[in-house]
Parts: structure tokens; C-alpha cells; sequence
């Protein structure tokens, strides 16, 4: 019985994991989506690799500036609780180890951990470099402006 527990919070975590990143893709793209217009979709789906970036005022610019900070906040967030469950599931796996108990379920759950961390790290550095990109951006148009 708490094997069956275990397993479907497992699997309850997994999608929780991959829910909340979809639904940061979903909110991004409503969000890019009314900052731009309509028209977002025929033309590019992503204004930081084609240049429209370039096009948008101060205000639409710090608009997606709060955007990417408010993401980045998210998955800081996310990151340091991945991190203390890792440390948890380590803790674990080496007093399982110690008595000689089985360690299987909790190894490939650190595996998993660490995968979806490292999915989490690549996100934040994509958010990271957009957003540096937005502020230099920012900084221009306000150069611009006086």
C-alpha cells in the first residue's frame, strides 16, 4: 500500500513538473501574444531571434522585462525545490545504502531529478540571456528618448 502511495506521487510529481512548464510556455505566448498583436503568428513566433524586439516602445519592453523576471523568479523557485528534494533523496539513498535496504525506486528518482534540473538550468539560461537582451533594449530606447 505504500509502495502504490509512492508510486503515484511519483508519477503526480512527473506531471506537475511538466505541467508547470507548459503552462509557463502557455502564459508566455498569451502574454507575447497580446503585447504584440495578432498578427505574432504569421509573422514570427519569437521576436528575440527575428528582431522584432527592435520594433516594440519602452513600455512594451518593460512589460516583457517584468514577464522575464517574473519566469525567472518561477524557476528559481522551482530549482531550489528541486534541490532540497535531491538533497532529501540523497540523504535517503545513502541511509538505504547503510542498511542495506533497497535503493532502486530512490536512485531513479535522483536520476529524474537531475534530468528535469537540467531542463530547469537550460530554461533559465534562455530566460536569462532574453532578458539581458530586453534590457539592453530598454537601455537604448531610453537613450533614444532623451
Amino acid at each position: 500500500m505504500g509502495d502504490d502511495r509512492r508510486k503515484r506521487n511519483h508519477k503526480l510529481s512527473k506531471k506537475d513538473n511538466s505541467s508547470f512548464l507548459e503552462d509557463l510556455k502557455i502564459e508566455w505566448n498569451l502574454f507575447w501574444k497580446n503585447i504584440v498583436g495578432d498578427d505574432v503568428e504569421a509573422s514570427a513566433k519569437d521576436p528575440f531571434e527575428d528582431g522584432r524586439l527592435e520594433s516594440l516602445t519602452v513600455d512594451q519592453v518593460r512589460a516583457i522585462t517584468k514577464a522575464l523576471s517574473s519566469d525567472r523568479n518561477l524557476l528559481n523557485q522551482k530549482l531550489e525545490s528541486l534541490n532540497k528534494e535531491i538533497n532529501l533523496n540523497t540523504t535517503k539513498l545513502e541511509s538505504l545504502k547503510l542498511v542495506g535496504g533497497d535503493y532502486q525506486d530512490t536512485f531513479s528518482r535522483l536520476n529524474e531529478l537531475s534530468d528535469f534540473g537540467q531542463g530547469l538550468s537550460q530554461q533559465l539560461s534562455q530566460v536569462d540571456e532574453r532578458l539581458k537582451m530586453a534590457r539592453i533594449r530598454e537601455n537604448i530606447l531610453l537613450k533614444k528618448k532623451k
